[in-house]
């Protein structure tokens, strides 16, 4: 073969890869599958989805996120390049609609969407409906239907009787609370709202109901035994979650001033006065209501005995049996209060003599210093 012809065919080969590439064409992905959202608080909702099952080949790049503010049919650009298959949605409004679509992307441009997914941002519970009270002479009754939950599952309800909190938080999803111990004849307006994660819910409704009278009905000796006896248990709970706290800090304040030193045993001193008065103020309220629970129930039982003597439906016996019964129950709360002063007033006393044993150190050690200043 002559020299014309070896340059003709190394002038071929050298041709043919270029002309590969001019008609060769890049297309677009297959749009991504299994696009979830799933919202996870009142501000966010997450996504993830599955990469196009030609997404090596096509040599895909990225994602383009749109998303639909209020579930309108109404897409914008979220995202316009996002590298992974999962992204969280933050900063969004707490009980709201929004939807989404993911593209893909390579060179050659962008795949149609994906599916479109959904989810609401969780929120605060709706208002309960259906509230209705039923009373006896001292007690009422709540009912009510489960409001809307707000994507978080409810965890309680708190109870309002009067305008003020009756319970906080009753820890339970039951639709049911009895208020006990109220006064015959009196009126009283409830409202509930419901908690879940996210926060309390709006209130329902207020709903007034008044107790039934005492008059004409029989005293129920039972009935009474019964509510003295649960009344004996929550003081004696009551009382002995606070004295138990209170002697605990006092035990353990007397040992760590034990062990230190005049400095230390003043911090100590002062720590020590802060715990107690937290745990003052915190059995302060618990306290109250239960006292005035009491007082209420003890009026009430006065109103029923006084209405069955009338009656001639109880003894006298046991019109002094019901006093002698309330009369024991107030001289156990007064020694229980009685108890819990002396028990912080044998902490002062403690705190009283490690005070003066350190005012005597001290002025052993001053005296001590005068003597090596005068040698």
């Amino acid at each position: 073969m002559n020299k014309l012809g070896i340059v003709m065919i190394l002038l071929v080969a050298t041709l043919a890869t270029p002309l590969e590439h001019i008609f060769a064409q890049t297309t677009t992905p297959l749009p991504p599958t299994n696009l979830a959202a799933s919202a996870t608080s009142a501000t966010q909702i997450n996504l993830s989805w599955t990469a196009p099952v030609n997404a090596t080949a096509s040599g895909v790049s990225g994602y383009k996120i749109e998303w639909d503010a209020g579930c309108i049919g109404m897409f914008v650009t979220l995202v316009a390049n996002h590298t992974a298959t999962t992204y969280s949605n933050t900063g969004l409004i707490s009980g709201a609609c929004y939807s989404y679509r993911v593209s893909a992307l390579n060179d050659a441009g962008a795949s149609s969407p994906s599916n479109v997914a959904s989810a609401t941002t969780l929120s605060i519970p709706s208002a309960p409906t259906g509230v209705t009270v039923t009373t006896t002479t001292t007690t009422a009754k709540i009912s009510w239907n489960a409001p809307s939950d707000g994507g978080s599952d409810i965890t309680g309800y708190q109870i309002q009787r009067n305008g003020t909190t009756l319970v906080q938080n009753t820890a339970n999803n039951k639709t049911t609370y009895t208020d006990s111990n109220l006064k015959p004849m009196t009126q009283q307006t409830y409202r509930i709202a419901a908690w879940n994660s996210i926060g309390l819910g709006a209130f329902s409704a207020n709903v007034t109901a008044k107790t039934n009278s005492t008059a004409g009905s029989p005293f129920d000796r039972d009935n009474f035994g019964h509510a003295v006896s649960d009344f004996v248990h929550k003081r004696n709970e009551l009382f002995k979650q606070q004295r138990d706290e209170t002697v605990k800090v006092i035990r353990e304040c007397n040992d760590k001033a034990q062990n230190a030193n005049y400095t230390q045993r003043k911090q100590i001193r002062d720590d020590c006065r802060e715990l107690l008065n937290e745990i003052k103020e915190k059995y302060k309220e618990a306290r109250k209501q239960f006292q005035q629970q009491f007082k209420d129930f003890r009026e009430a039982t006065k109103t029923a005995v006084r209405d069955a003597q009338k009656a001639k439906i109880i003894e006298k016996y046991d019109v002094k049996d019901v006093k002698r019964t309330m009369k024991t129950v107030e001289k156990e709360i007064k020694k229980a209060e009685k108890q819990m002063k002396e028990d912080i007033k044998e902490f002062k006393k403690d705190q009283k003599e490690l005070k003066k044993e350190d005012k005597d150190k001290k002025e052993d050690k001053d005296k001590k210093k005068e003597r090596h200043e005068d040698d």
